[in-house]
């Protein structure tokens, strides 16, 4: 038997029907270089800060390179946690969920206030990749990351994460992994980065992210570009790929080029799914609403409801916890989602089961990935 507390089932499927707090605390995880920054978390404000802790261009470049496109893309100071992990360890080996010197340590220190993750690998000389297009350890850390999001989900402390799609092959055919298919919507794989070593932008994804609310789309056209003078793919300037829109297509977090408007701007911020977390402000407008319902319940738990002489519940008890809710939602992000429905069925029969089930619903925001319109010459223009 569990302990007391709230339970929150995170249901998948309802958009596809048509149905009518905390927004950015990011972690950088990746591989340290000094002994003693592997396997330790460490809390940064600010890049200088980041670089007084040790995580120096000399001694720590590939965090370090992480840590500066964050605060670029930020635009300002923010709490960072970052956590350095061994050369040896790939990105799958450090999202296991039975790994306990891995992400999982990151996130228990963090007490569940970290719910933006950014992971990148520097692999060591030698390597061997694998003859994809991407390295190996990309779909193998797709797959490993679910059980640790899902575990998260269950605590109320849910979390996304964006991987490091690191380009192994250039050449090789780009159909061998497509990120939308994989039915993790906890994660995004990011592909394209500003320098042309094979490596992706997980930090710049991870600034813009964090600098935003939940609901706001990566790609928004009123946060202008990103903060990159250029984005490769392997050693290629994505200018030169005539694959982009296929890769993108295919389910990849990456960037592009808008006609008319100058640098560079994400795609649909695609996530590796194709149900309702399929981009990324669906997952975090949810999570946002799963650390506020738990956090409006938690003074409710173990405490009492009247019920009627039938077993159902007092309608008044109801109406007011449906209302409590309801609230809370509003309050902390009425602006974020189109609209909230909380309904408790009062034929539910409590005193049998010391469980109150609720349904909470939240209708998120439309947004105009595309817009279509039709331009043609008139002779004459109708008033």
């Amino acid at each position: 038997m569990s302990f007391p507390g709230v339970n929150i089932n995170v249901e998948n499927g309802n958009l596809l029907r048509a149905i009518a707090v905390l927004d950015g605390v990011g972690a950088i995880v990746a591989t340290a270089g000094q002994p003693a920054n592997i396997g330790v978390v460490r809390t940064v404000f600010s890049l200088q800060d980041a670089e007084q802790k040790g995580y120096t261009e000399a001694n720590e470049p590939f965090i370090y390179k992480l840590v500066r496109q964050f605060y670029a893309e930020l635009g300002g100071n923010q709490q960072l946690y970052v956590f350095g992990t061994a050369e040896t360890e790939t990105m799958a080996d450090t999202l296991a969920a039975t790994n306990a010197g891995g992400l999982l340590k990151l996130l228990n220190e963090s007490a569940g206030e970290v719910n933006l993750v950014a992971i990148a690998r520097k692999p060591v000389t030698g390597y061997n990749a694998g003859t994809n297009f991407l390295d190996a350890d990309v779909q193998a850390a797709v797959l490993a990351s679910k059980s640790i999001c899902q575990n998260m989900q269950s605590k109320n402390t849910p979390i996304r994460i964006f991987i490091e799609g690191r380009v192994a092959n250039e050449n090789a055919p780009i159909n061998t992994i497509k990120p939308n298919e994989f039915e993790n919507g906890f994660v995004g794989v990011v592909l394209g980065s500003d320098l042309p070593d094979g490596s992706a932008a997980v930090g710049t994804v991870l600034g813009r992210a964090c600098r935003f609310g939940a609901h706001i789309k990566l790609g928004s056209g009123q946060n202008g570009a990103v903060t990159v003078p250029q984005i490769y793919v392997g050693s290629q300037r994505i200018e030169e790929r005539l694959d982009m829109e296929t890769l993108h297509d295919y389910g990849y977090l990456t960037f592009m080029r808008r006609p008319g408007a100058a640098g560079y701007f994400f795609g649909v911020d695609n996530m590796a799914e194709k149900g309702d977390f399929r981009i990324l402000v669906h997952g975090r407008v949810i999570d946002k609403a799963q650390r506020i319902i738990a956090s409006a319940y938690l003074p409710y738990v173990e405490t009492t409801i009247r019920v009627n002489a039938d077993g159902t519940l007092n309608s008044t008890d109801t109406v007011d916890l449906e209302n409590i809710l309801t609230s809370a939602l509003l309050a902390f992000m009425g602006e974020q989602a189109s609209g909230f429905k909380v309904v408790i069925d009062p034929n539910q029969k409590i005193i049998e089961t010391s469980n109150l089930a609720v349904k909470a619903s939240v209708q998120p925001l439309g947004y105009m990935t595309w817009i279509t319109v039709t331009l043609g010459l008139a002779v004459e223009l109708a008033p």
